[in-house]
């Protein structure tokens, strides 16, 4: 028998090894356990039981193999929750929760639509932050619908939910929010290897060097957003320029202000009309 202090070592040492992020074998097991990090620590000097380190070997393993942790244990963080994630959707990212707490900042209210919702985290997070909202979680693709609905279900967000492309089929709101593909296929080979491996291209790739949706979806905005509506947006870190010149162009009545994550780099774009 071993420690769980002990374990978590030699985890992390053969992860580190085959230059994986060691940290994934840390959120495996503290989630698994259902601990926070602290709980962690306090049963360091515990025995790890026979079941538990069978399991703990076997995600270690798949570690080993690539697969994000999150995946592995079907959970991810967002805003202070935990989300089921599974390969259908995205992997919740802290640089999205900017988008989060501007609309937060800014009291956004009455209807709003989360579009390319995946696992949901955007819109069951401002839903539960602010339960006098109207909010529908919208996919194109049915089995991330599914997971975003499991999850409003498990964290008790009444929402409602829409398959569909962009705003095709929908109402007007009051606000918009959205984590569309972005990524341009040719940057690939700047791309950690386990997003293309395990992630969902559907989620990640667009056209137009990552632009097409947002252009897309400029088009249908005018039809979907109410008087004084705002739009709320999520980019590459090179997309700026590019956004602001089809911004001017296909919105010309909207006002655009853009914000870095905490690298410093441009993320975020809030269209006010």
């Amino acid at each position: 028998m071993t420690s769980y202090a002990a374990a978590l070592r030699n985890a992390t040492d053969k992860l580190e090894r085959a230059e994986i992020d060691g940290d994934g074998a840390n959120f495996v097991l503290s989630v698994r356990q259902n601990w926070t990090r602290s709980q962690l620590v306090l049963h360091g000097r515990d025995e790890m039981d026979a079941d538990v380190a069978q399991q703990f070997n076997a995600d270690i393993d798949n570690l080993l193999a690539g697969q994000p942790a999150q995946y592995i244990v079907g959970r991810a963080p967002f805003w202070g929750r935990m989300f089921n994630v599974n390969p259908a959707v995205l992997i919740p990212q802290f640089d999205t929760e900017i988008l989060v707490e501007w609309m937060l900042e800014d009291a956004v209210g009455g209807f709003g639509i989360d579009i390319g919702t995946g696992s949901g985290a955007i819109g069951i997070t401002l839903k539960l932050e602010r339960p006098l909202m109207e909010m529908t979680l919208s996919d194109i693709s049915q089995p991330a619908l599914a997971v975003a609905t499991a999850n409003a279900q498990t964290l008790g967000a009444q929402v409602q939910v829409n398959q569909g492309d962009l705003l095709t089929g929908t109402g007007k709101f009051d606000f918009i929010v959205a984590n569309l593909p972005y990524i341009d296929p040719d940057e690939t080979n700047v791309m950690d290897q386990s997003v293309i491996d395990y992630e969902p291209h559907l989620a990640l790739f667009a056209k137009e060097h990552g632009l097409a949706l947002f252009r897309e979806l400029f088009d249908q905005i005018p039809r979907h957003l109410r008087p004084g509506g705002v739009v709320y947006l999520e980019f590459g870190y090179r997309q700026q320029p590019a956004l602001e010149r089809m911004i001017a162009e296909m919105l010309p009545l909207g006002h655009a202000d853009f914000r870095v994550d905490e690298a410093g780099n441009p993320r975020a774009v809030r269209i006010q009309f």
